[in-house]
């Protein structure tokens, strides 16, 4: 095994005869494309496949060689009768796409808004009232007691921390 290994590390890279070396495409860079660009299929079919042609339902192509290049020219358009069986000549146009179909415009807008700015109030009704608890809930507010309580596990604890002068009035 060692022998082998030597043996090839001592012979030098000889590349593969001429001949031999690969050639994509025949040495033309676009031989494995059709003209208008797109792949040659290459192989054998399974036999009672049928592929229809790739140029049966295209119109052909108008190819012009100018400057050294193959240009395509674009077909006229076609109409709707021609192109989709359509017997209309005119688009119709609709400013909004989503009322395609004619349908109670004040009554969609009116909803538009509403769902938008039901959810809005509520949820500020819900945050506004939590942040003022957050924000507020250090702040020291005059107080004439103060309660201790503590909690047991089987009963509180109360604490007059700081009794009132009631006492001291009578």
């Amino acid at each position: 095994m060692l022998a082998l290994a030597a043996r090839r590390a001592t012979q030098p890279f000889r590349p593969l005869a001429l001949g031999a070396t690969r050639s994509f495409a025949s040495k033309d860079p676009r031989g494995h494309l059709y003209e208008d660009g797109t792949r040659a299929h290459t192989g054998a079919m399974e036999p009672g496949f049928h592929q229809p042609t790739w140029g049966a339902n295209i119109p052909k192509m108008q190819t012009v060689k100018e400057r050294g290049q193959k240009w395509v020219k674009p077909h006229g358009k076609l109409s709707l009768e021609e192109c989709y069986g359509v017997q209309q000549a005119d688009i119709p146009f609709h400013p909004r796409s989503r009322l395609n179909i004619w349908g109670n415009y004040r009554l969609i807008l009116k909803a538009e808004f509403l769902f938008f700015y039901i959810p809005t109030v509520i949820v500020a009704g819900i945050v506004i009232p939590c942040f003022l608890t957050i924000y507020t809930l250090e702040e020291c507010v005059y107080t004439t007691m103060t309660v201790k309580v503590v909690g047991r596990q089987w009963y509180w604890v109360y604490e007059v921390e700081s009794p009132t002068d009631d006492c001291d009035e009578e």
